[in-house]
């Protein structure tokens, strides 16, 4: 196993794990199903299962779709991002369309690039959580500044 990919399992899996015990419905959801699809697909590379690629591709569609909707339904920026880097991996599946041996190496360039971005929004996730946990306790939005609390810097802006 290359080490990128040693270092870049770690990584997830801590930010996974963070994303599960800190995260409300819609952030252990978006995880879950990224973890379902980075599972499956982990899967059909163990069985070598005959038209591989094609799999990966349909897996991604869903995993697209589905993050789509989270984000259509939650108040969660890092599962827009994330939804719009998967949408990336996707289009990278239509690269064996068009010339595949000249771009094979751009194509797994790009999905180490999504994975790292993905791991990344995963991050955003946990302080995403933690900061609408921390402004619902405090009886605020967070789409304000001034909150009379003393002296501040600089006028809300709003």
């Amino acid at each position: 196993m290359h080490p990128f990919h040693i270092v870049m399992l770690c990584a997830n899996l801590l930010g996974l794990g963070l994303i599960l015990w800190r995260g409300e419905w819609i952030d252990r959801a978006a995880t879950l199903a990224l973890v379902a699809v980075v599972a499956m697909t982990g899967v059909l590379q163990l069985l070598n299962v005959p038209g591989l690629f094609g799999w990966v591709a349909v897996l991604d569609v869903l995993l697209f779709f589905t993050l789509w909707a989270l984000a259509e339904r939650g108040e969660r920026w890092w599962i827009v991002a994330l939804t719009g880097f998967q949408l990336i991996a996707v289009i990278a599946h239509l690269a064996p369309f068009f010339a595949w041996e000249r771009l094979q190496w751009a194509v797994i360039t790009v999905n180490w690039g999504v994975w790292l971005l993905d791991s990344l929004c995963v991050f955003v996730g946990v302080w995403e959580a933690s900061a609408a946990r921390r402004f619902a306790r405090e009886g605020r939005d967070g789409s304000s500044m001034d909150h009379g609390r003393g002296a501040r810097a600089a006028a809300s802006v709003e």
